[in-house]
């Protein structure tokens, strides 16, 4: 534990090194918000209604502001670090450190992600003080509820990127695999469009996947929405995925040590 909070630190350190390009990464998901707010004002203003596939205005605008919480939380350079090192070999500094390949990832990108968790954080805690009255404020016993099930989100996040990135070292490039990763994740975890809007054949495809307990369903819990399934199965849920995820990862990395020609090793 005491090696992992070193290299979250050390990550959080050479983050913050470049400090205008650090505060710029901070803010600019900003800009994305406020135009997802502004289309789904605009289409919110011509239904006579003000309710979208059962979603009424109050409640779309705090999914939005929750998912932006969630989804921007690392920007294309920290996502793509694993990546950049794999194909220009520099790679190689991870496997003979004396930590484990995934804790260093996994303690990389922590560090990469907690500023930009703490600043949405302060900004989604902000939009629901100033703008309350037009929005679905949460309930202390859904925090509780909703704190685990965000933690579990993150960590499913940080290993779908590191298995992605192991991706690389069977390719040429990495850019294909980061944007389709990027496309399928942001349709089906809820982050573009919320699943309740889907219709049911893609909503039943969408829930077999471990994208919606990353964004849609934390958000659910959250907002006290209806779940498609059990409080508890959604924890037990996330645990299924993320042991998935922790196989495939041995399976990738033990096929690739056993690949990989260091220098002629």
């Amino acid at each position: 534990m005491r090696n992992f909070l070193k290299l979250t630190a050390m990550s959080l350190q050479s983050q913050m090194y470049y400090r205008t390009s650090f505060f710029l990464n901070l803010l600019s998901p900003m800009a994305l918000l406020a135009g997802q707010y502004l289309l789904w004002h605009a289409l919110y203003q011509q239904q006579p209604d003000h309710i979208i596939s059962g979603m009424d205005a109050a409640q779309m605008y705090s999914y939005l502001l929750i998912a932006f919480t969630l989804n921007h939380i690392m920007g294309w350079s920290s996502e793509n670090a694993l990546s950049k090192e794999i194909k220009n070999g520099t790679v190689v500094k991870r496997c003979i450190r004396p930590v484990s390949f995934l804790s260093q990832s996994v303690a990389e990108m922590t560090g990469t992600l907690l500023p930009q968790l703490a600043l949405n954080l302060i900004i989604a805690s902000a939009g629901f003080l100033l703008f309350g009255r037009f929005l679905l404020v949460p309930s202390l016993q859904n925090i509780v509820l909703f704190l685990p099930c965000m933690a579990g989100a993150l960590l499913l996040r940080i290993l779908l990127i590191e298995l992605c990135s192991l991706l690389c070292f069977y390719t040429t490039g990495y850019l294909g695999i980061s944007w389709t990763r990027n496309a399928i994740f942001e349709f089906f975890s809820g982050a573009l469009i919320p699943i309740v809007m889907f219709p049911g054949w893609l909503k039943s495809m969408a829930y077999m996947t471990p994208f919606p307990y990353m964004i849609q369903i934390p958000i659910s819990i959250l907002l006290g929405q209806e779940l498609n399934v059990a409080l508890f199965q959604v924890y037990a849920v996330q645990f299924f995925w993320i042991g998935i995820f922790l196989g495939l990862h041995g399976l990738f990395y033990k096929n690739i040590r056993k690949n990989l020609i260091i220098a002629g090793g």
